[in-house]
């Protein structure tokens, strides 16, 4: 075609980063596909729909070479597995190639693209975005112009909770993926890393996978030049995500994804480039940063320019990946070690060699039952609703069925061969949906005749908690609240089984339920006492019966095995209860953050009624607002199109008034307990383990300090960076960071 001509363009893969960036940016460049390829019709389908009449026009195929002949350009977005074969193939063919990053998962796989390409004169372009950052490239020019001196260290931390909306397991299987968080934000961060700095010259890697894909990992290395750094990269915490370089002449900090200079020494902070200082680089979402890349190949594809990321730059990022994962060595976290440390003849256990299957799976308490399961030698099957939420699940050699509460298909898959089941899901969208998929996993059970069924069910069922000693013959809470009416019937029919069904089943009820990944009882105090003041009523005394995690799952394991359990059910808490203002205390006391706040508890209901305290809450933040709209695929799509639609001034105050500054955190914000929580909070029920013990054997091992202890090092390990942001709010001049002290002695 003559330069300047559109090439007609193939889609391969349609998955969720086609689905959600690359088609919009397509239509926006006004450059649609000729051809998708997938090996799903239904994303076949979506895709083509959403192209209106060009998509009912569309070539759709399961392999690129039916439809050969009809491009001569492709995007490619597969699992990062197919990316060498499928690349080297499409080159072969003579087809110019955008690819997804990474380039491929092996050096040998992105040298042999790059020698097809350049022995062809093919484009070949790779999906490294950041590169588009105006502070990316900045931060490129400031290092290359010796501002900040000789480089002497460095330090990048860049991580989320993962939860990327995808219905494919591509990510999380290391047969399709070759690695988890490093061969994924790592092909980002890595490019940065070696564009700025240089080669590696010598590193030491630690990961947590356990047979899967890591989660978290831990880079330490020392680059040609000299400087020695860290990166650490993680799918289970939010990190700081930024660069922090640290020369002889002066030091700078930048985020990762975002054009946001957080500090430097005044040298550093003055410098510009193309006009602009660290305070005048604009801002830039990923919309513009896939426009970009994409319009460049275009360009480069049609003759116009020679333009984009081309692959041999994606060719270094890929080979030090592949010498991290050559080097590795277990990541060992200290509050890990402790929680683990379950290996005496006393602790419970099921038979080695046995299946055991799970739902919820992808929580807290499921999750960590897995672990302990596989720790046994269990064969664990987990039947999971989102993959977006399975990210530490993929860390452990288990075997993952996708299905949701209800579904009869994915049910019945998950039941062969199991031995035990361990119901944890709830579903707190759809009544129908626990009392069905309840029926399905019973069902299962009689066919498959299992050993043990457990049921998870919770303590709540009693609230409004009365006064004095809580039993499992305390009278039901209120079943206008939904949560206690759908575990109450849950319970009622998992009893039904048990006693007329032949289905060994039994029910567990949780009391405060905290340890390491704890949403609720860890995650969420330590946010509020970070990021404000939490308010509790009256002094704090109100009961609050806590259990660690390993206590729970040592009374599950007992309960599955235990004749005596079958058709009852068993209140489980710790070893002795604490007061809502000791646990509160002690995890501020942990992160070394204010303490909570105590106030009459006829103040907080007058502040503090449900609708008032939402509204506040959109008010203070109206970002919170959209944030919740679009965790609705549909609502999220319809805004997308709305949003790329507005005119151009429209669209840059929403774009500053939604999108633009930091990372959305709120610091100063009061938390008051809504009416709910406040009872909870007031309560002076005594959770009794009794029952448990004595039909059980149950006995807790771990005492509130002990459980404690590991909590608070988790969450160290968790929120440090949010910490470090929340004293930097409430006191700016003594969290100002320091000149290292060469810095200062040349000065």
């Amino acid at each position: 075609m003559n330069p300047g001509s559109p090439q007609r363009l193939a889609i391969i893969g349609c998955g969720a980063v086609v689905d959600h960036h690359i088609l919009p940016a397509l239509r926006r460049l006004g450059w649609l596909p000729t051809v998708l390829v997938d090996r799903s019709p239904e994303r076949l389908a979506l895709l083509a729909g959403k192209l209106g009449r060009h998509g009912r026009e569309i070539i759709r195929a399961a392999d690129w070479r039916e439809a050969a002949d009809h491009f001569d350009a492709a995007i490619v977005a597969v699992p990062h597995v197919f990316h060498g074969p499928i690349g080297t193939e499409l080159l072969a063919a003579g087809k110019h190639l955008f690819m997804e990053k990474p380039l491929a998962v092996t050096l040998a796989q992105c040298e042999a693209m790059v020698r097809e390409a350049d022995t062809r004169q093919l484009t070949l372009r790779v999906g490294l975005l950041r590169r588009y950052l105006h502070g990316v490239r900045w931060l490129k020019a400031l290092l290359e112009s010796g501002t900040l001196g000789t480089i002497r260290s460095f330090s990048i931390r860049e991580g989320f909770v993962f939860n990327w909306a995808t219905s494919s397991d591509a990510l999380l299987r290391r047969e399709l993926a070759a690695g988890g968080v490093l061969m994924d934000t790592g092909a980002h961060t890595l490019d940065l890393l070696l564009w700025w700095l240089g080669d590696v010259a010598s590193l030491s890697y630690r990961d947590d996978a356990e047979q899967g894909v890591e989660a978290d990992c831990l880079l330490d290395c020392r680059m040609a030049s000299g400087a020695t750094g860290t990166v650490e990269l993680s799918r289970t915490r939010d990190l700081r995500d930024t660069i922090q370089i640290h020369g002889s002449a002066g030091f700078i900090e930048l985020h990762l994804s975002k054009n946001i200079v957080l500090d430097g020494s005044p040298n550093a902070l003055a410098f510009r480039f193309e006009g602009r200082a660290a305070a005048d680089l604009p801002l830039q979402l990923f919309p513009e940063l896939f426009d970009s890349e994409l319009r460049d190949f275009a360009r480069s594809v049609s003759g116009e320019a020679v333009a984009g990321i081309p692959g041999s730059e994606g060719v270094r990022s890929v080979a030090l990946i592949e010498r991290c994962y050559a080097n590795r060595e277990p990541l060992t976290l200290g509050w890990r070690a402790d929680a683990t440390a379950s290996d005496g003849a006393d602790v419970p256990r099921l038979p080695a060699g046995s299946t055991a299957l799970i739902t919820g799976a992808t929580g807290f308490i499921g999750g960590r039952l897995a672990e302990r399961l596989v720790e046994q030698g269990v064969k664990v099957r987990c039947l999971v609703r989102s993959f977006g939420q399975a990210t530490r699940l993929a860390r452990l050699p288990v075997e993952i069925v996708n299905g949701t509460l209800g579904e009869a298909g994915p049910a019945a898959r998950a039941f062969e061969g199991v031995d035990y089941v361990f119901h944890c899901a709830y579903d707190h969208r759809s009544r129908k949906a626990n009392l069905d998929g309840l029926e399905q996993l019973l069902a299962g059970a009689i066919r498959q005749k299992v050993k043990g069924f457990v049921y998870l069910s919770s303590f709540s069922v009693y609230e409004p908690f009365p006064d004095g000693k809580l039993t499992e013959e305390t009278r039901d809470g209120d079943i206008s609240w939904p949560y206690a009416r759908n575990k109450l019937d849950l319970e009622a029919r998992t009893l039904k089984a048990a006693r007329d069904e032949g289905v060994p089943a039994c029910i567990i009820q949780p009391t405060v339920v905290y340890g390491p990944f704890s949403r609720p009882w860890a995650d969420a105090p330590a946010q509020m006492l970070i990021t404000g003041e939490v308010i509790l009523p009256d002094a704090g005394e109100g009961i609050c019966n806590a259990v660690f995690i390993e206590d729970l799952i040592d009374a599950m394991l007992l309960a599955a095995q235990r004749p005596e359990a079958v058709g009852e059910r068993f209140i489980v808490s710790g070893p002795a209860p604490v007061s809502w203002g000791k646990f509160f205390g002690a995890i501020a006391q942990a992160l070394q953050v204010p303490a909570p706040v105590y106030w009459p508890s006829a103040r907080i209901e007058g502040e503090n009624s449900g609708v008032v305290r939402d509204i506040k809450a959109v008010l203070a933040n109206p970002k919170r607002l959209v944030q919740i709209i679009v965790r609705w695929p549909p609502a999220r799509q319809a805004l997308q199109a709305g949003y790329d639609a507005l005119p151009s001034g429209l669209h840059k105050l929403v774009t500053q008034a939604y999108f633009g500054g930091g990372s959305g955190r709120r610091f100063g914000m009061r938390h008051l307990p809504d009416p709910r929580a406040l009872a909870l909070y007031r309560a002076q029920a005594l959770a009794s383990n009794d029952k448990a013990t004595r039909l059980l054997g149950y006995q807790p091992r771990h005492g509130f300090a002990e459980g404690m202890a590991v909590t608070g090092a988790y969450l160290r390990w968790a929120y440090g960076d949010l910490c470090r942001a929340g004293e930097a709010a409430r006191n700016p001049a003594a969290a100002a960071p320091q000149a290292p002290a060469t810095l200062a002695k040349a000065s």
